[in-house]
């Protein structure tokens, strides 16, 4: 009976509040669809920016708030107080979460900290209490002996410092993968003693949580500054267990990183209420930006990017935007769209989301800050341009199918002759590419509309051959005159020094063509206002050869640039010798052929014959394998498919690989041979994957790689 009495006494002084409310002309926001049930919740405090403060008394009444049940629990009230500000969709939660993370390290990274620093501006400023927001960075940028302004960290040009503020939870080699899952999970025990402040996502069942990761990553791992790689295993399995102990109601995952839609594609459930966008897909480059000689770009003093553009996109969507209106949809179609470049995708990437869409319905400022709204304190987000989507396709609310034969990495679309000699970092036939697809874009595409990049290398290709016939032609023509009117002796040794000279000339020749042909893309990358991730960490040298101070410093900066690419075509060079070594095995081939096959059947069903990533074609082979040619051209093109292919993936939105402990082992293989994978190295995890997915033993790839080693290869690049 006096519970009886109580519930109708509460219901009584909600009505007077909801129609005091009314009258004052107060807004209420309707629980979520989530939330079909409904509480009174008496609270005796109030709490602004996370400090109590004492109810009005002159009002004359407590203050009654309405909030939303996911459960069914008979109506009772609460005394706990809101620690932070009201979420915009669903008035069960009670805190919001964030955990921010920089994976690298070195002053050529300086973007990725430059992120995180601004992202935690952008929480802090929509409400997000300090003491619910966990930082992971080396800090080592801020006070490098390059930066031109010791102390400070900035994310675009003529932006604030970002570094001002920030408490930075673990740095230096705490970075790591195992503190990350630790703070992750909320399990303060798992975080090593002594390790940072100890800070972990302490949330539980009512709160949502924010994760930001900005770094390298490469097919199925991210990066990080110490110790071994983040596996998307091991993400998605402790967000799996976090939610399953009650240690969130939504989160929300942005990550800025090469090919990671791997991450989750295959992988992340729908049913854990977890939504992820990615900077790029499963098999492509996401783009650094705001980088020396763009425009906008940094002052002359900088020598490194600023910052990344998925991530500039969404931080400088937030601030500038109403995020108490917009939706996580409507941010992710504005943040598309500048990434893409219009969808046009010229030196941009494909945004990618995954996971639980319906979260997407939810106000953005439920993650980054009911307290962003927009830089005139609130507006709607269609009073401004950048605040709405941009024309072009509308975003699919699932992931991408598996790619076609012509879409995996249009840098990599070039067989391994052309370009063989390119100087463009990559090496082999994704330098060709690229310069050619520089060169076209230069001379005639606006960037407006789609860019034939195989079009573009096709051109290429025929005019280097055309001089090069030219060039043989001369030469044929003048040997053919040598030695008139000498003696045998005299004139064979002039016809010698004359051939000699040509092939001096010629190599000169075809080297300037190159470093031409790469300024060339270089350029436009810079007036398109993006780089791709690899090549932006090569900024600093390629702006010390350019504008150092002294001629000793230009050359010396030449020296190393020059040496990184070599290191860079080695590794390139030690994994399609790896994949090639393996093929010696004619059990393998077959098995290689015919994941091959599944994989672009599933592409292009009405395909007969099986297209690859270098455009050649080849029947299925129906018999043993034998040391014919055919056979040896068949090596050569399933080798490069080992190392950039999806391969034995012939089903749309499977994961990278099924047996991570397998891909786990191929990568510690390499490291035992090689040495540890490094930022540039660890884009060969797709050979590994594609390696465990046509079932090659990890020690059979050891053995491989040594065999290579021992034959003279040396996949570490040095001199």
């Amino acid at each position: 009976m006096l519970r009886l009495r109580r519930d109708v006494s509460a219901l009584v002084v909600l009505l007077i509040t909801l129609g005091q409310s009314w009258r004052e002309g107060l807004a209420l926001r309707l629980p979520s669809l989530k939330s079909m049930r409904t509480s009174v919740r008496w609270s005796g405090e109030k709490t602004i920016n996370g400090d109590a403060k004492q109810p009005d008394a002159g009002r004359g009444h407590q203050d009654w708030r309405m909030s939303s049940r996911t459960n069914f629990e008979q109506l009772d009230l609460s005394t706990k107080r809101r620690k932070d500000f009201d979420d915009g969709d669903d008035l069960t939660i009670r805190n919001h979460w964030a955990l921010l993370v920089a994976g690298s390290s070195g002053w050529f990274n300086y973007r990725h900290q430059a992120d995180v620093c601004h992202a935690y501006h952008v929480l802090l400023r929509g409400g997000l209490r300090p003491a619910h927001m966990v930082i992971m960075m080396y800090d080592d940028i801020a006070y490098d002996t390059q930066n031109p302004f010791p102390g400070q960290i900035f994310n675009s040009p003529g932006g604030p410092n970002v570094y001002d503020g920030i408490r930075v939870d673990y740095r230096g080699a705490d970075v790591n993968a195992a503190t990350f899952l630790a703070v992750l999970e909320g399990n303060a025990s798992a975080v090593p003693p002594g390790s940072g402040s100890g800070r972990v996502l302490a949330s539980g069942p009512y709160d949502r949580i924010f994760v930001f990761y900005s770094d390298h990553g490469s097919p199925g791992v991210l990066g990080m500054p110490s110790g071994s790689f983040l596996y998307a295993d091991q993400l998605v399995g402790a967000l799996r267990r976090k939610y399953s102990r009650g240690g969130y109601k939504e989160a929300v995952l942005y990550v800025e990183a090469c090919e990671s839609g791997s991450l989750f594609e295959g992988l992340l459930p729908q049913d854990i209420a977890t939504y992820a966008t990615t900077a790029s897909n499963s098999f492509e480059s996401s783009w650094g930006t705001y980088c020396p000689g763009m425009s906008p770009g940094p002052s002359s003093l900088f020598s490194t990017c600023l910052g990344d553009l998925y991530s500039v996109s969404w931080m400088e969507n937030a601030e500038l935007c109403d995020l108490t209106r917009e939706t996580l949809m409507t941010q992710y179609d504005v943040v598309r769209n500048r990434t893409s470049r219009n969808y046009t995708y010229a030196m941009g990437s494909h945004v990618m989301q995954y996971g639980s869409l319906v979260i997407t319905r939810e106000v953005a400022g439920d993650y980054q800050g009911m307290r962003n709204r927009g830089r005139g304190g609130g507006h709607r987000p269609d009073d401004d341009a950048s605040c709405r989507p941009g024309p072009g396709p509308r975003p699919s609310p699932s992931p991408s199918p598996s790619p076609s034969p012509s879409s995996f990495h249009p840098r990599t679309a070039a067989p391994a002759s052309e370009g063989a000699d390119d100087t463009s970092v990559g090496g082999g036939g994704e330098g060709a590419v690229r310069g050619a697809a520089g060169t076209f874009l230069l001379r005639g595409g606006d960037g407006a509309g789609d860019v034939d990049i195989a079009s573009a290398a096709a051109a290429a290709a025929a005019a280097a051959a055309t001089t090069a016939n030219q060039m043989e032609g001369r030469m044929l023509a003048e040997e053919e005159g040598a030695g008139d009117g000498e003696d045998a002796v005299g004139g064979a040794l002039a016809w010698l020094r004359r051939r000699q000279g040509r092939r001096r000339r010629a190599a000169a020749e075809a080297k300037a063509t190159a470093e031409a042909a790469e300024a060339e893309v270089h350029l436009r990358m810079r007036q398109l206002g993006s780089l791709e991730q690899r090549d932006a960490d090569l900024a600093p040298l390629r702006h010390r050869q350019m504008y150092g101070s002294t001629p000793e410093d230009r050359h010396e900066a030449q020296v190393a640039l020059e040496r990184e690419v070599r290191r860079r075509k080695a590794v390139d060079a030690a994994a399609l010798a790896a994949a090639t070594s393996l093929l010696d095995h004619p059990e393998l081939v077959l098995k290689v052929a015919a994941a091959a096959a599944a994989t672009f059947a599933a592409a292009k069903p009405a395909t007969a014959a099986v297209t690859t990533t270098t455009g050649f074609s080849y029947p299925i082979p129906t018999t043993l394998y034998d040391t014919g040619t055919g056979n040896a051209a068949l090596v050569a093109v399933l080798a490069r498919e080992l190392t950039s292919g999806p391969m034995g993936r012939p089903s749309p939105g499977r994961p990278l690989v099924d047996n991570w402990d397998c891909l786990r082992a191929m990568v510690a293989a390499w490291g035992d041979v090689y040495g540890p994978m490094d930022q540039y190295t660890m884009r060969h995890t797709r050979l590994l994957a594609n390696l465990c997915n046509v079932g090659v033993a990890p020690e059979l790839l050891a053995q491989s790689l040594k065999g290579a080693v021992a034959a003279g290869g040396d996949g570490s690049g040095g001199d």
